[in-house]
């Protein structure tokens, strides 16, 4: 099966120059998407112009793919916190974080680790498992519906908003994780998804995760990054799961019902009761 990564212009040189000195067989591209192609006994390798290299998972092609891709020398461990849930009106909030060394980092790239939302679900599937079975240090914060519900109202109460409630389940999360690696002699680089930086980096010093040894990075482009990926897949894994284990509990099927098709008496159990429309439905019962 045809493995996907992206490669940036640091790379891509290394790949030409590899090509050059080991006088490998360049093939015509096929459309105007294709930067170069390489085929090459068991090496058949496409890159295309929008950064993306696609290989054919042979030996030696992956090889190669190692050999170029750039290794992170300035950290020990790369984290990375994402959070599944918060735009469904149904299911949990599912807040991850993991600590990836630089070579997971590389492992995960050869993968075809990539933001989950873009993934299908038997993509998603097959690189949870495979992330799972690596054993990365993780934590996710896990809040089913009706504890999710008890805490807004609690963060609503002190005048809070929902980026408030986010950034402390990132950094409950990420604190969780520090617990898991060697952090006194480390230096440390930790990659958030940016969604509100001035109440992360509130939370986040609360929390005492700022340190000398740790360099935060609030990025709008986070979940390009390989440690928030990881994090997203593991979150939005634990999502999936959460849901059936709610649709088997209720008898229910959240992800294809309106909320309007849900009894009243349980919707409290399966969803987020501050989303308007759940609100509105909600509005009234037990009143009377």
């Amino acid at each position: 099966m045809p493995v996907s990564v992206s490669i940036d212009m640091d790379e891509l040189g290394r790949l030409r120059s590899y090509i050059l000195a080991h006088d490998l067989k360049r093939a015509s591209t096929t459309n105007q998407y294709e930067l170069l192609r390489i085929k090459d006994g068991e090496i058949d390798i496409v890159v295309y112009k929008t950064g993306k290299l696609v290989h054919n998972n042979s030996v030696a092609s992956k090889g190669i793919v190692n050999f170029i891709l750039t290794r992170e020398r300035n950290f020990d461990y790369l984290l990375g916190s994402d959070e599944v849930g918060k735009g469904e009106w149904y299911g949990p909030l599912v807040t991850t974080a993991v600590a990836l060394k630089p070579d997971d980092v590389i492992r995960f790239r050869e993968f075809g680790v990539r933001d989950s939302k873009t993934l299908n679900k038997k993509e998603l599937e097959k690189l949870a498992n495979e992330i799972l079975a690596s054993r990365i240090v993780h934590k996710s914060v896990i809040l089913m519906p009706e504890v999710y519900n008890e805490r807004y109202t609690e963060f609503a109460k002190e005048g809070k908003s929902l980026n408030d409630f986010l950034a402390w389940s990132h950094a409950t999360a990420i604190k969780d994780v520090l617990t898991g690696i060697s952090t006194t002699s480390s230096k440390i680089k930790i990659i958030i998804d940016k969604f509100d930086v001035e109440k992360t980096d509130l939370r986040l010093e609360r929390a005492k995760i700022k340190q000398p040894n740790v360099e935060i990075i609030q990025s709008s482009k986070g979940d390009t990054e390989i440690p928030v990926s990881v994090a997203s897949i593991i979150a939005k894994h634990e999502f999936e799961e959460r849901v059936d284990q709610l649709n088997k509990q209720f008898n229910v099927d959240l992800r294809n019902s309106p909320p309007e098709e849900i009894d009243k008496k349980i919707l409290p159990l399966v969803s987020k009761t501050h989303f308007k429309n759940i609100f509105k439905l909600l509005k009234g019962v037990g009143d009377a």
